[in-house]
């Protein structure tokens, strides 16, 4: 059973779970998932997880991501982004490139954010998004969120829109993320077009069409990325045949020159058995991929 990473290009107008099921239908797809929502309006680099590499998303998950975000000023909207209710607000023209670049320092580094009410963020069991269609509003909690970087990469303003580009960790919100940044420039903002650049060390430049894949049939694995990738940086802890076979059928081993930490499991041919933990010279496998 073929396992591993594809790097798909979300296009404009699916769900990322849409893109998920489609792909599903791959001949020798048991198991598949994906790194991280894209929202029906952008496009961008989707992971998808197939196989034992599901059990590797959590890993995935913890990837930087890169957007590209078009910036509206001078109006709001209920989603913050271009699928709501547009509605005219402040005044575009006092929105300069030196004003916006000004405020970006601010949005960097571990900054609280709101959740926009339009998310699949669940509470009290419910997505917040079916709540907002009802006419409800319910106080969202900021959440920490991680920006590692943002930056101005240019600014029209007889159209009052800029594109920003966005380093973020898991969980960040780049529709809320304008929605402020419009709100300390007194001007309003909403996101216009939103594409994911970058996942980690998948690019946009490579990514595969859903059809492209859906095309290739039973050839598709010819574009599986190593299960390793989320791991690469890890050490690795070489096993020999007993302790492989042990560590196969989530036995602890004992491995008294291991420090403590995380390492990939392999055998003695290098093959990614999972991964484990080890403390006081011994080693707890978490995950395993290979019988």
């Amino acid at each position: 059973m073929d396992s591993g990473i594809l790097n798909v290009a979300k296009p404009i107008g699916f769900s990322s779970f849409g893109v998920v099921r489609s792909i599903a239908r791959l001949p020798g797809i048991v198991k598949i998932g994906h790194g991280g929502t894209l929202d029906p309006a952008a496009d961008g680099v989707l992971p998808i997880l197939v196989n034992a590499a599901t059990r590797l998303a959590d890993f995935v998950h913890g990837w930087p991501k890169t957007y590209v975000a078009t910036a509206v000023f001078g109006f709001t909207s209920d989603t913050y982004d271009s699928e709501g209710t547009i509605t005219p607000y402040g005044d575009s023209v006092q929105v300069t490139a030196a004003g916006i670049a000004a405020q970006l320092p601010g949005f960097t580094g571990t900054i609280a954010q709101v959740p926009p009410m339009f998310s699949a963020l669940k509470q009290g069991g419910e997505a917040l998004y079916r709540k907002a269609r009802r006419g409800e509003s319910v106080i969202r909690a900021p959440r920490a969120v991680q920006v590692h970087r943002i930056q101005l990469l240019d600014h029209d303003p007889e159209s009052g829109t800029a594109r920003l580009e966005i380093v973020c960790g898991q969980g960040t919100y780049i529709r809320s993320l304008v929605h402020d940044l419009g709100e300390r420039l007194g001007s309003g903002a909403y996101v216009a077009g939103l594409r994911r650049t970058a996942y980690g060390p998948l690019q946009w430049d490579g990514a595969l069409a859903p059809a492209q894949l859906l095309e290739a049939k039973s050839d598709w694995t010819r574009w599986l990325l190593p299960m390793e990738l989320p791991l690469k940086d890890w050490p690795a802890l070489r096993l020999n045949r007993d302790q492989a076979e042990a560590v196969s059928h989530g036995r602890t081993v004992t491995a008294p020159d291991a420090e403590s930490g995380r390492y990939r499991l392999v055998d003695e041919a290098g093959r990614l058995l999972g991964w484990g933990v080890a403390e006081a010279g011994r080693v707890q496998p978490k995950a395993v991929f290979l019988p």
